[in-house]
């Protein structure tokens, strides 16, 4: 597989991951609608009503997660791998997000100064299956 191969393979993916991620959404929404109509239906307790709008406040954030990754995928085929070109595709990306919450937390994450995380340890069955190829 070639390299340009390799990176049309990250792009497509990225793609189906964005949409997936979109559908998700529209199930949510429509769940959420659901039980919205047969919670109004009788005399829903503010507790009820906070809980949600934290459901559509979620809705929103994987609405906007599912559009920066479509954005992403979008253009990461023509960007070269590394480089500013790269590094302003991010920036971008990151900007179009809408939800502020939801930015902030991504740049917090993205900080170079964040502390390492530590993987756990992995077994041999795993170890030899690191590097390998899946042909689906």
């Amino acid at each position: 597989m070639t390299v340009e191969e390799s990176t049309n393979d990250v792009g497509a993916f990225l793609a189906v991951f964005a949409a997936l991620l979109l559908d998700n959404v529209l199930r949510l929404d429509e769940t959420v609608g659901r039980v919205t109509d047969f919670v109004m239906s009788s005399k829903p307790s503010r507790e009820l009503i906070v809980t949600l709008q934290s459901f559509d406040r979620l809705k929103q954030e994987f609405e906007a997660l599912g559009d920066a990754l479509t954005r992403y995928a979008q253009t990461t085929n023509t960007t070269p791998l590394s480089g500013e070109q790269r590094s302003q595709l991010g920036h971008s990306v990151i900007a179009g997000i809408t939800v502020a919450d939801l930015k902030d937390r991504l740049l917090r994450r993205l900080q170079d100064d964040l502390p390492e995380m530590i993987a756990p340890p992995m077994s041999t069955e795993q170890e030899a299956e690191v590097g390998v190829d899946v042909e689906f």
